[in-house]
């Protein structure tokens, strides 16, 4: 079966949602090779195009019925075997099968939504949703396999399938997915979201007004205010503190009647549900005792001048490895290169 892979040339189109009533939700996604009637079908086939570093939204149908959570794809797609059961007519006639055919994607770091987007809550907003699908229909040239089925005859609801593609545009115009959209990206700068909205499908995501250099001005005025911040609290609480972030892997160290603890401080002017971390950072945390301090919501000013913030701390923190989303990559380039320039 040929997919519709109309994603294909938007690297941030990396969002998918399963459609489920299992309850290991979070742990891989499993679908037979073939449906019932021995033919391909497009929303088993989908597992095969899932890529690590991708994020699956999970709808239980159990509990809700809604978007519980999220995992990230930690591993290519592969072939595997299932034991299944459909759930249509056909399938309950036939009842389960023995070890058949499947695909199998692995997935880690499962983690709950905060505040779960519910089939209600997006059957307040059918209309919009609708509108965006419609409008996406107009440039995919295909099938979309749009998670919601909608109609005249009945409300918004979760697609006949297993697996769905979830655009980018209904990601980022659902507050509740906020964690979600910083966890897919490895700066995120974007603005606050608000109601959905039936405009046009956004275009993948350019630079600043500021330019690269005011980019980073900016930067190190929010760090350098979260810094002093944390370093003024911790000495008026009658701590002798050090700023050894330029030479360790975490950035303050403060240290009262023989004890000492390692801090590691993020200061963001965006409201943040994620943060990005080195190696360095993961495995300090790892392997000694840390304090997480975010100072969030930091009110920046056009003379880089920084007030306000919101605090939340982590005491004992170390972030479990099957959480950690990779961002980037580091690769080593192989032999036999071309030196000088490229031929044109």
């Amino acid at each position: 079966m040929a997919i519709n892979k109309w994603w294909r040339h938007d690297p941030s189109e990396r969002y998918w949602m399963e459609i489920t009533n299992r309850g290991d939700i979070g742990t891989n996604l499993l679908a037979p090779q073939a449906n019932d009637r021995g033919e391909e079908y497009w929303s088993y086939a989908l597992v095969r195009e899932v890529r690590p570093g991708d994020l699956v939204l999970h709808w239980d149908k159990n509990h809700g019925p809604g978007v519980v959570g999220y995992s990230h794809a930690c591993g290519e797609a592969f072939a595997s075997t299932i034991t299944w059961q459909s759930r249509g007519t056909y399938g309950r006639q036939r009842g389960a099968s023995g070890p058949e055919p499947a695909w199998e994607a692995p997935l880690g770091g499962y983690r709950q939504l905060k505040r779960p987007v519910s089939q209600a809550r997006l059957r307040e907003i059918e209309a919009a949703i609708r509108a965006l699908r419609d409008h996406l229909a107009e440039v995919a040239a295909g099938p979309l396999y749009f998670p919601f089925a909608l109609s005249d005859a009945r409300p918004l609801r979760a697609a006949q399938g297993y697996l769905t593609k979830l655009p980018r545009a209904l990601v980022e115009a659902l507050p509740e997915l906020r964690e979600l959209r910083q966890t897919a990206v490895s700066e995120p700068h974007e603005p606050e979201a608000g109601n959905l909205s039936p405009v046009s499908l956004p275009k993948p995501r350019r630079a600043a007004g500021y330019g690269r250099q005011r980019d980073v001005q900016r930067r190190q005025a929010v760090e350098r205010y979260a810094m002093d911040l944390v370093l003024s609290h911790y000495c008026s609480n009658g701590y002798e503190v050090e700023d050894v972030g330029a030479h360790a892997p975490w950035d303050i160290t403060a240290r009262k009647n023989g004890a000492e603890v390692h801090i590691e401080v993020k200061g963001s002017t965006i409201t943040r549900e994620v943060i990005d971390l080195t190696e360095g950072e993961v495995r300090h945390a790892e392997g000694a005792a840390t304090c997480l301090v975010v100072i969030d919501q930091i009110e920046l000013g056009d003379d880089l001048r920084c007030r306000g913030g919101r605090w939340r701390s982590w005491s004992d923190w170390s972030p479990g490895r099957s959480e950690l989303v990779a961002t980037a990559y580091r690769y080593p380039l192989p032999e036999g290169g071309h030196e000088g320039r490229p031929s044109v």
